[in-house]
């Protein structure tokens, strides 16, 4: 076998091995609350002798530890029974055992001071020191999830309403409290009750003596109706702390749960990938299940829809599991056959609480199948992803699977455990949401080093490719140069010849026809010039930065200012407020520079103004002359146009468009009767 396989093998095997060694181990060896034994006896109630454990169950306080669970319950269905009173209706309920409870009825605790007739009685009194508060043995008994709706008697006190009983009138059971209720309305909520009872034995009565719960509650008519869960009875802080520390665990791991599922989300959008998918269902379904148990454990008014989703997410979770490692084979989708499944357990659990008892039983037996084939199948998959060539999925993702599917075997054949400490399905949701936790740092670690990676090697690439570009344009500068130079010298020397023939040609013609040499020369000369001065100053080389517009302008009126005053042109600065730009320094000088000298040559205008003004995120210079304008019909920005003759036009303005435009910007003009107005358009600093 090779090493990649053994690399898959042993860490998968090992978490799935831990897994069900801890299941094992906490199921058996973790300190469970010990059920408080029915006491025996019998008591005399309206004249007749009952016996305890056939006509009533009760439970004795000499029997109490400091934590115990009340496993049974006096139960009368289909109507509300008096306080303290023992109704020849009653039914013995074992709580440990599913039972179909009415719409409505009665649940009825019996917890029994010390029997007075007891040979016993001081040792058992000594064994309570422990309890007594003053006068008094002093117990709590927490009560908790009863569906739907309940009103809470401690002896003949109204201690606890929880939602409203339909048509149900107080004044029937306490004349402290005269409301009616008329309609309806849920609410589960664990609630705590202080027991007291009387230290003196003179003053003990088997009956008289106990304290009496009595709990009236109505349900939603499904198969979740009266009471779910055995109530705790023990010390204060005993019965509070293992319900807190239950609490704690359930909203903390869900916290970490959502935390997870957001961090996934938010990379599978970032990503626009369906990397994270399945991790996505699987630690949702974690997330609302932990959710639902800490909602059910505190108050709600939708007891039955918490109690249907905490009953659908093991299938959610199981489903998502089975995505991850699922395969297809061909174009035929299997892949998605065992997610199916599990699809149809979950709208199977979810239906659960809402319909009759016996129903749902079925129902049950179905859920459980489904459940247990998923399992099978989710090993199945584990053991292919595990010998699988192709490393689709990562070892933390199968790892995962592995302790859900252990978990799901797990939940098969174990009941339900209270509280979230000592339950080891629990445990193995935290766990799986804690590895996924991880697994989502390595992940993204692995994508930070491959992004890092990539840019790195981007950055060398686009540092190799300038280098090429600042070479390729240090040749062609230096072309440019050297042709413009070498090209210049033998045209200075023909200027200088057709002035010689202007100077010794009689002929007018021939005069004319050399002058028409000399000018196009000069001409040539004038562009080259161009061409060299753009080469050597590389203004599309040049590096952008910000520069205060206001300081540039009043720059560039002193180039130019003497010059305007002696071809007869008023140049105005109009630029006084400070506005930065991102610009390319010697290159907007250029242009600028360009367009007025321009606009003193050709334009016949008196007067030239600088301006400025901003546009959202543009600063937009403008250059004006009241001269008389351009031919709109002509493209200026074109090389060798000119307004007299596109043969006889230079390049200047095609180059200022060529700068402005390698810094972003852009260079337009607008021209008509009154003048021409060239725009540079920049961006804002």
């Amino acid at each position: 076998m090779s090493n990649r396989y053994i690399k898959k093998i042993i860490p998968v095997l090992s978490c799935a091995l831990l897994a069900a060694l801890f299941i094992t181990t906490l199921f058996f060896s973790a300190p469970k609350t010990a059920a408080v034994p029915e006491t025996t006896g019998s008591l005399t109630y309206n004249d007749k002798v009952l016996e305890i454990g056939k006509d009533l169950t009760a439970v004795r306080i000499s029997d109490l530890n400091k934590l115990n669970k009340i496993t049974k319950v006096n139960y009368v269905a289909d109507k509300f029974v008096k306080q303290r009173t023992l109704d020849e209706d009653i039914q013995i309920v074992d709580l440990t055992k599913p039972f179909e409870f009415a719409e409505k009825g009665t649940l009825i605790f019996v917890v029994m001071n010390l029997d007075p007739d007891d040979e016993n009685f001081k040792e058992q009194k000594n064994k309570l020191s422990a309890y007594k508060i003053g006068d008094y043995w002093q117990f709590t008994l927490s009560l908790s999830k009863i569906f739907c709706t309940s009103n809470v008697y401690q002896s003949m006190d109204l201690v606890a309403r929880h939602g409203e009983i339909e048509n149900y009138d107080f004044i029937e059971f306490t004349t402290s409290y005269d409301k009616k209720t008329e309609k309806f309305s849920a609410e589960t909520a664990t609630e705590y009750l202080t027991l007291q009872f009387y230290t003196r034995r003179e003053a003990l009565e088997n009956f008289n003596s106990a304290q009496i719960i009595t709990v009236h509650y109505q349900s939603a008519g499904g198969a979740y109706s009266g009471i779910s869960d055995c109530p705790l009875i023990g010390t204060e802080s005993a019965v509070k702390g293992i319900n807190q520390t239950s609490e704690n665990l359930l909203i903390a791991f869900a916290i970490l749960a959502a935390v997870v599922f957001a961090v996934l989300v938010v990379l599978s959008v970032l990503e626009r990938s369906k990397r994270f998918a399945s991790a996505i269902v699987w630690v949702l379904g974690i997330t609302v299940l932990l959710l639902c148990r800490f909602f059910l454990s505190g108050v709600t008014s939708a007891p039955l829809f918490w109690t249907a989703l905490s009953l659908a997410m093991p299938f959610v979770i199981l489903g998502g599991a089975q995505l991850a490692l699922g395969r297809n084979s061909g174009n035929i989708p299997i892949k998605y056959i065992f997610p199916s499944f599990s699809a149809i357990g979950a709208v199977l659990a979810l239906i659960c609480p809402f319909i009759p008892f016996g129903a749902a039983s079925a129902m049950r037996i179905v859920c459980t199948v489904i459940k247990a084939i998923g399992a099978v199948a989710l090993t199945a998959y584990i053991g292919l992803a595990i010998f699988n060539k192709k490393d689709e999925h990562g070892i933390l993702q199968t790892v995962c699977a592995a302790v859900i599917a252990v978990a799901i075997i797990a939940s098969v054949f174990m009941p339900q455990i209270f509280p979230a400490q000592i339950n080891p399905i629990f445990w193995l949701c935290a766990t799986t949401a804690f590895i996924t936790f991880i697994s989502v740092f390595i992940m993204f670690s692995d994508m930070k080093k491959s992004n890092d990676y990539l840019t790195d090697n981007l950055h060398k690439e686009v540092e190799r490719q300038v280098k090429d570009i600042k070479a390729v344009i240090a040749e062609r500068d230096n072309l440019l140069q050297f042709v413009s130079h070498d090209m210049k010298k033998p045209l200075t020397s023909a200027v200088a010849l057709c002035d010689t023939a202007i100077g010794r040609e009689t002929d007018v013609e021939q005069r004319k026809t050399i002058s028409i040499i000399k000018q196009d020369a000069e001409r040539v000369i004038s562009n080259l010039s161009e061409i060299a001065t753009y080469a050597k100053l590389n203004y599309l080389a040049e590096p952008s930065q910000v520069v205060e517009m206001s300081e540039l302008c009043a720059l560039l009126y002193k180039y130019h200012e003497f010059d305007c005053n002696a071809n007869g042109i008023v140049l105005k600065n109009t630029v006084d407020t400070p506005v930065k730009a991102f610009v390319k320094p010697k290159g907007i000088e250029n242009v600028v520079s360009n367009i007025i000298i321009n606009a003193i040559e050709h334009a016949n205008c008196k007067t030239i103004t600088l301006s400025l003004r901003s546009d959202k995120n543009k600063t937009v210079l403008c250059v004006a002359d009241d001269g008389k304008g351009i031919d709109g019909d002509l493209d200026v920005f074109k090389p060798y146009v000119s307004e007299n003759d596109s043969e006889t036009g230079g390049i200047g303005l095609y180059i200022c468009k060529n700068i402005i435009e390698s810094m972003n910007g852009t260079l337009t003009f607008e021209t008509g009767g009154g003048g021409t107005t060239f725009y540079i358009s920049l961006l804002k600093a």
